[in-house]
């Protein structure tokens, strides 16, 4: 078994980079909020705003290295000497409406300053359009909660969850978990070849696991441990509920699932869960990759029509 220390308290904290700071960021979300759990927040303690230069923010360099949904907007940081720090508190039973009430916040902060909003957790900005959406009632991890990061052993170039040249092995970390009072997750010596499918198993781990976290939640509020077995089964058909999709080709296999905890990096480094082989599985690691996981996990090429709330 595995013990997980459940936090107290989790933050969501999302940074406007902008050219044009508000005086009163709050009044200006005020009138634009559509959520009405938003619109609670405004004014609470869970919810705190701070606008500073950008260079005075603590930010500057987390943005200056973070992933792009959309890298062709990178120059709107150029004239971006600003930031709105808007950062949600709330109880991990809470989640994830108090996040998704957050980024709702974000999102219209962005919009009447015409700002780009990045996501401190999931380590990317989200494109310059998001400030003109709404989110979504029915939450999924695609909505841009979830990031997969990967990081090659020879050359250590590093970059975001979607591409990669089928090369040598693969060291795979997911970003945005951590806000739900979950560790984040990682797959290590992954070949290049078996790359999608290693990030469709996480993804579908990812949802599993925080569907079980969540209804353990609720059922145990003010819990701060819980334990949850080391070994699991991951179903390939869950990136569908990834995406919000319905089903669409193969549905994929389950697959059985070792997971172990991370050793810490360091007195502040945050909780990881390891995924591999299960027990007994003689083979090296790299043949379970390719020949369990990459036959059991459903290529998805393309991000599939989400289903209607």
């Amino acid at each position: 078994m595995i013990d997980l220390t459940i936090p107290e308290s989790v933050t969501a904290p999302f940074v406007v980079a902008t050219a044009h700071p508000l005086d009163d960021p709050a009044a200006a979300a005020r009138g634009r909020v559509r959520l009405p759990l938003a619109a609670e927040l405004l004014g609470s303690s869970l919810l705190r705003f701070r606008s500073r230069p950008a260079a005075e923010s603590g930010y500057a360099d987390l943005l200056g290295s973070a992933a792009w949904a959309r890298p062709e907007q990178a120059h709107l940081l150029d004239k971006a000497r600003h930031h709105i720090v808007i950062t949600g508190h709330a109880p991990p039973v809470s989640q994830p409406e108090h996040a998704q009430a957050a980024r709702e916040v974000a999102r219209v902060v962005a919009e009447a300053c015409d700002g780009v909003v990045y996501d401190a957790w999931s380590h990317q900005v989200l494109p310059h359009a998001f400030r003109f959406g709404a989110e979504h009632p029915e939450f999924c991890l695609a909505d841009d909660w979830l990031a997969t990061f990967i990081t090659g052993e020879e050359d250590g170039d590093g970059g975001g969850g979607e591409g990669g040249d089928g090369g040598g092995d693969l060291r795979l970390v997911t970003a945005g978990l951590h806000r739900f009072g979950l560790p984040e997750l990682e797959a290590a010596g992954v070949p290049g070849g078996n790359l999608f499918a290693a990030v469709t198993l996480l993804r579908c781990l990812a949802v599993g696991l925080l569907d079980e976290h969540w209804a353990w939640l609720a059922c145990n509020p003010g819990a701060r441990c819980r334990r949850i077995p080391a070994e699991t089964r991951v179903d390939g058909a869950d990136v569908w509920r990834y995406w919000a999709a319905e089903p669409a080709g193969a549905a994929g296999a389950p697959v059985r699932v070792r997971l172990r905890p991370a050793p810490p990096e360091g007195a502040d480094a945050l909780p990881y869960l390891v995924a591999g082989p299960p027990a007994g599985f003689d083979a090296p690691a790299a043949l379970w990759w390719n020949d369990v996981v990459d036959l059991a996990m459903p290529y998805v090429p393309e991000a599939p029509r989400r289903t209607a709330a």
